[in-house]
């Protein structure tokens, strides 16, 4: 397995601080019906467009589908561990049809799992083009090697988390850490996001 170098999670961390701050309401509420990315329109159409998967969903039906999520959202709280990727993968497919574009042919599991790791952050990881190369580099396979489903990827970050570039993350969370959510598992997992992006080659300011 190909660890982080210091300069990717440092990066990241300053990174992962940032988007904290300007979504820490949705972070820290959790996946109760309530949270405001949920139950907020207007901020569930900023954060469509800021995460860029507006596209992604059939044009029209963005507040049907934010609804929509906002009942699975209960589900969502409860998933054990060991079936979160399925969870999100039957979620996927259930709404595909309504909401996917192309007539309902194409999938809508960026949406629901960037929503998904928004709601669970200490759980899920965002199913990005990035995060997926940078996983496959994590783990000196293929840069494009495909994941049949998002539970095989969410399996493989589990085991980068679990190896020494999560030991890494968390080691240099906590010595970074500004304040103590920095030091909880929900902050640290969104360090592996960002890590798994930058590795896979996106690049933030």
């Amino acid at each position: 397995m190909q660890t982080f170098t210091e300069g990717v999670v440092d990066k990241s961390i300053e990174v992962a601080r940032r988007n904290w701050k300007s979504w820490h309401d949705v972070f820290e509420y959790g996946s109760d019906p309530g949270n405001p990315l949920l139950s907020d329109p207007q901020r569930f159409a900023l954060f469509l467009r800021e995460y860029s998967v507006r596209r992604t969903i059939r044009a029209g039906t963005h507040e049907r589908f934010r609804q929509v999520l906002a009942v699975k959202s209960r589900e969502l709280a409860e998933i054990k561990n060991g079936n979160a990727g399925q969870f999100i993968d039957v979620v996927e497919a259930d709404l595909r049809a309504d909401f996917g574009t192309c007539e309902g042919t194409r999938k809508v599991v960026s949406a629901v799992s960037k929503v998904a790791a928004f709601l669970r952050p200490d759980r899920y990881l965002a199913w990005d083009k990035y995060g997926k190369r940078g996983a496959n580099i994590a783990l000196n396979r293929g840069a494009s090697s495909d994941f049949s489903t998002y539970a095989e990827y969410l399996a493989i970050c589990d085991e980068i988390w679990d190896g020494s570039p999560g030991e890494l993350i968390r080691q240099m969370s906590e010595e970074r850490a500004e304040s103590p959510i920095e030091k909880e598992l929900r902050f640290q997992r969104r360090v592996l996001d960002f890590c798994l992006m930058i590795l896979g080659g996106r690049s933030f300011r």
